[in-house]
């Protein structure tokens, strides 16, 4: 009999228990179960989101056991889900008067709270149910609920000394130690996580996620080496645990070591689910070495995984560049683009590629859509000026000059390209005029011009004239 308190019930058993359940409703005859029977029913309803089924077997056991407090709270929190607030908190007051030491009945009235923006209201609910709990776990629950509060409000400070007290109550909390990494990563604390994570692995050396939170601090550091060895020791405890891999390589990656991140990212490949995101990082590493058509097989193997993956397209894109292969560079970029036309990188490296051929035209059309995303970036004034000049539009060439010119008063290279581009237009006086203006802005600046256009250099008006500017 002892034995059977801890039974664990099957998924087909648990399945068998709701078809008798669904039977019984459809016959409208009355059921009699066991309170963990009809914990598990709901249970299964609440994990497939059907939530008013879940609901019709509680009021079923609050027909049998009508006072559970159990019963009342778990028909709160699927009202609280279903984000009928009222309802929910008229039966917490039910729940309460059978029970008022369950600190569930808190954390619910907690989230309605928080839901409702009533930031005040939640925390005083926890602290009330922090100075009455007694259970480690408990305790451990509350704290995690506290931090949601400060994130829901950004006070990741007190985020971060909430999920402390969590973990000091149970270091192998894993939502905390989860959480405790994206807050580190967010406020860049590097120094106060390893300071903690420390004294964390002195209550639980076994913690993989403590290390690995470790590392990820060290790593934040740009202490390498440590890092590693952080990492090391979750392999050592998880052998498993892909993430360790991922981040090794990560780590071996910035520190120029390619051929060894490789290593990492394939024993990572071996343990982890197909993910595009590990592919990429492999294809970029080859990449790094050189090896251009290994890295495309990886990027090829992410864009398997998921076909819309613009960044995988814009990867093989720059590879095809790398070897000046432009007619496929111009493919993939145009996949990139179609998939993602608002990305500047993408449109630029497509207009790069369609000039490389000789499609000005195509050219001109893509710096245009670079412009409209961004007229806050001088080089995209002188791309859509230049590209208009390369097909002959002189008009709108210089019309986009001279509003740069008065956007970026005084700015000598934008004087230097309107000279060139006069010079090749055949007004030779506003070439030495603009040319004039550029030299009294910054003389410096002026090799540019010749390497525009090398014919400048044989020119002995334009020589002379940089000639008397020359201090």
């Amino acid at each position: 009999m002892e034995e059977s308190d801890h039974y664990e019930p099957s998924f087909g058993e648990i399945v068998d228990l709701v078809k008798l359940f669904e039977e019984s409703v459809k016959a409208k005859q009355q059921i009699f179960l066991e309170e963990e029977n009809y914990e598990q029913i709901i249970q299964f309803y609440q994990e497939n989101r059907e939530y008013n089924k879940a609901l019709q077997v509680i009021e079923s056991a609050l027909g049998q056991y009508a006072f559970s407090s159990f019963f009342f709270t778990k028909k709160a929190e699927i009202l609280a889900n279903q984000k009928k607030f009222a309802e929910s908190l008229q039966v917490l007051e039910e729940s309460e008067r059978l029970d008022p030491n369950d600190i569930n009945i808190f954390l619910i009235r907690s989230d309605i709270h928080l839901w409702e923006g009533r930031h005040a209201e939640a925390q005083e609910e926890v602290e009330y149910a922090l100075s009455i709990a007694t259970e480690k776990e408990d305790k451990c629950e509350l704290y995690l609920e506290l931090a949601d509060i400060y994130e829901d409000q950004e006070k990741y400070n007190e985020v971060v000394e909430a999920l402390k007290n969590a973990l000091r109550l149970n270091p192998m909390c894993e939502e905390g130690l989860n959480r405790f990494w994206f807050c580190t990563e967010l406020t860049e604390h590097f120094v106060e996580s390893i300071q903690f994570h420390e004294e964390l692995i002195e209550l639980s050396p076994y913690s993989h996620l403590a290390w690995f939170n470790l590392g990820h601090a060290y790593a934040g550091l740009q202490e390498y080496e440590k890092a590693l060895e952080a990492f090391g020791y979750v392999v050592a405890i998880d052998e498993n645990f892909d993430a360790a891999y991922i981040c090794s390589g990560d780590v071996i990656y910035n520190m120029g070591r390619y051929k060894e991140a490789i290593e990492f990212y394939l024993d990572a490949i071996k343990l982890a689910k197909p993910n595009k995101e590990l592919f990429l990082k492999t294809a970029e590493s080859y990449e790094q070495l050189g090896e251009l058509s290994k890295a495309r097989g990886y990027l090829r193997k992410s864009i398997t995984v998921d076909p819309y993956y613009d960044e995988a397209f814009y990867r093989i894109g720059e590879t095809y560049r790398l070897e000046e292969k432009w007619m496929k560079a111009v493919s993939s970029f145009e996949r990139a683009v179609k998939l993602n036309k608002e990305n500047i990188d993408y449109l630029a490296s497509l207009a790069e590629a369609y000039l490389s051929i000789d499609e000005n035209e195509k050219a001109l059309e893509m710096f245009e859509r670079i412009f409209q995303l961004d007229t806050h970036v001088k080089q995209n004034w002188i791309n859509l000026a230049t590209a208009y000049f390369n097909v002959e539009d002189f008009r709108k060439a210089f019309q986009v000059l001279n509003e740069a010119e008065a956007k970026y008063e005084g700015d000598a290279e934008i004087f230097y390209i309107k000279s060139v581009f006069y010079y090749q237009a055949g007004n030779r006086h506003e070439a030495i005029m603009n040319l004039e203006k550029g030299l009294l802005a910054n003389f410096k600046e002026h090799p540019m011009i010749f390497d525009m256009n090398d014919s400048l250099l044989s020119d002995a008006a334009v020589i002379q004239v940089i000639e008397q500017y020359r201090s």
